[in-house]
């Protein structure tokens, strides 16, 4: 599924974090990680050099962490734009999923990454998942990762998009790969319905249950035996955030780009505000390009 993954790390004592949850990738194929660092030199010329002569041990003590998982580890250290170079290189080098780390809307010290993944989402033609990182309180600030397995409890989010249904045929291979829980929820967006299509939301509700009934019948075929299905009316990402917090989703599922005159633009949209917002790692899909 995912046999080659690119990992982005700013080498600080935070994505160390994200390393920590990507050996949860074994399950789903991944032995071999390319550790990516971007030299990011913006008006300073001649000032690459140094900085990655400093880069130099502490990626290859972070390519020492992956290694005792059981990956087969290259390292990569592009001087440029962070974002363009970690698309570039994961597609140039044949990688089947981006890594990289979030500091949502919370943390906002000691962390160098939290401007990346919008702009890798933005132009990446590969899965990417971004790994939350959760700030802990006190002096020194210190960070988390959710600690549950990444298939214990899937949480899979669509708007019946062209999109969303290529995202579903990846919780097809989580299916296949072991997960026993899921749950499948299409949020009635409440700025669609309300003020004019209020009384026809009954209609839509069975209508959409149905089409998730499909879905459900098809994964327990693949043999998932919790499946819980969810069709709340409200704000899309408030209630898909909600739910990764009531019921400790290990992962969210979901397109990065849905239905409507937006369907091009990931900032603003809900998949942007549910990586910003949610407490658990989230699986983004992107649209054919």
């Amino acid at each position: 599924m995912f046999s080659k993954a690119l990992v982005a790390t700013d080498l600080s004592p935070v994505s160390d974090k994200v390393l920590e949850y990507v050996k949860s990738l074994r399950p789903l194929g991944c032995r071999e990680i390319v550790l990516a660092h971007v030299i990011y030199v913006k008006h300073m010329v001649g000032l690459s050099e140094a900085l990655a002569e400093e880069a130099v041990p502490r990626l290859a003590e972070q390519e020492r962490l992956l290694r005792e998982e059981g990956f087969a580890v290259t390292t990569e250290m592009p001087v440029g734009v962070p974002g363009p170079e970690i698309t570039y290189l994961a597609e140039t080098k044949g990688c089947k999923l981006v890594v990289v780390g979030s500091h949502g809307h919370s943390a906002a010290r000691d962390i160098a990454l939290g401007h990346v993944p919008v702009d890798v989402v933005h132009r990446s033609k590969l899965p990417i998942l971004v790994v939350r990182l959760q700030i802990l309180e006190g002096e020194p600030v210190c960070y988390r990762v959710v600690e549950a397995e990444m298939l214990s409890n899937v949480l899979y989010a669509t708007d019946f998009s062209e999109t969303a249904e290529r995202a579903f045929k990846y919780v097809e291979e989580f299916a296949q790969n072991g997960c026993k829980k899921m749950t499948l929820m299409h949020v009635q967006d409440v700025s669609r319905i309300r003020p004019y299509l209020g009384d026809r939301l009954q209609e839509f509700n069975e209508i959409d249950r149905s089409r998730l009934e499909r879905m459900a019948s098809r994964l327990r075929d693949l043999g998932v035996e919790d499946i819980d299905l969810r069709i709340p009316y409200g704000a899309p990402a408030k209630e898909i955030v909600d739910h990764v917090k009531s019921h400790c989703s290990s992962i969210v599922v979901m397109g990065t780009h849905g239905r409507g005159f937006i369907a091009d633009i990931f900032a603003g949209s809900v998949a942007h505000n549910v990586v910003r917002l949610s407490e658990s790692p989230v699986l983004l899909i992107p649209p054919v390009r």
